[in-house]
């Protein structure tokens, strides 16, 4: 069986519901409990809470810059 998963495309960590649920049957739903769980969805790519910020200047939420 297939089954899907939100990861984070910016520090890689994985989405899990507060229930344990860790992977869903289509990628849609994959999306829905990332979003659900407070994951920011950009252009197809997906952030954790950890990984977006919201910026004063533009009144939008955006990835934060990857540090090396």
């Amino acid at each position: 069986m297939t089954m899907y998963q939100a990861i984070c495309d910016r520090c890689g960590k994985p989405c899990a519901e507060s229930s344990g649920i860790i992977a869903w049957k289509s990628k849609a739903t994959a999306r829905t409990a990332a979003f659900d769980s407070g994951w920011l969805i950009v252009n197809h790519e997906a952030y954790c809470p950890d990984c977006y910020e919201y910026d004063e200047e533009t009144h939008e939420y955006k990835p934060k810059v990857k540090e090396d």
